[in-house]
């Protein structure tokens, strides 16, 4: 198993080398890993989902984070208010015309076609960041894209939690759907702000004999 996962390891890390190369985004080529691997070995497709949901989780908790800390506050402060309004109310209106598309196109019903919109609104801040993380945008742009697609994917999340636990559109689970988004977004919030200034004190005080031990201490 220790091994596997350093060979799995190993080519994540070679495939942003590759990805420069031939200028495809390197969550292509995990996703294309991904069902190779799955083909060749067949208990990965019996995997229990909660399983996969709390790798998933981990996942985009580290992507998130390292987004954060390469956008900075200084260039999240420049372009704070395209970011959130595009993250927040951008997320909502794209929600909301797939849903119109779907419910159109395809003739499911309106709580299912929202749930497809839900799920396919939010810009996946993995490819933004990978995209464009080794390049320099002029002006606000790039990090405009990247605080965009990193806001958005808390949103739509925590949109999807409310729509789900809801079960339907009626008047009492929409209400049920904005109580439960506006408690993920307050304690989301309160959580980042309060995790980040207690990370920041042992960063400032307390020095380390090597650079490569920051990673380890920030996990």
């Amino acid at each position: 198993l220790v091994l596997a996962v350093s060979v799995a390891g190993l080519l994540a890390v070679q495939s942003h080398r590759l990805a420069e190369r031939v200028r495809i985004p390197t969550p292509a080529f995990f996703l294309v890993a991904a069902a190779v691997a799955a083909r060749l070995v067949p208990d990965l497709q019996h995997v229990h989902h909660r399983t996969v949901e709390r790798v998933v989780t981990v996942a985009l908790v580290v992507i998130l984070f390292d987004g954060g800390l390469s956008i900075g506050l200084p260039r999240f402060r420049t372009a704070a208010g395209a970011i959130l309004s595009l993250g927040v109310l951008g997320t909502f209106v794209t929600a909301a015309g797939a849903a119109v598309l779907a419910h159109a196109l395809l003739g499911v019903s309106w709580y299912l076609s929202v749930l497809v919109a839900t799920a396919v609104a939010p810009t996946d801040p993995a490819v933004v960041f990978s995209v464009l993380g080794q390049r320099e945008i002029e002006g606000r742009s790039g990090t405009l894209l990247e605080g965009e697609s990193g806001a958005n994917d808390p949103v739509g999340i925590a949109l999807m939690a409310g729509l789900l636990g809801a079960g339907g559109l009626s008047g009492g689970a929409l209400g049920h759907v904005a109580g439960t988004f506006a408690l993920q977004m307050v304690v989301g919030v309160a959580v980042g702000v309060l995790g980040a200034h207690a990370l920041l004190q042992p960063v400032r005080r307390v020095p380390l004999p090597s650079e490569a031990l920051h990673p380890v201490r920030s996990l």
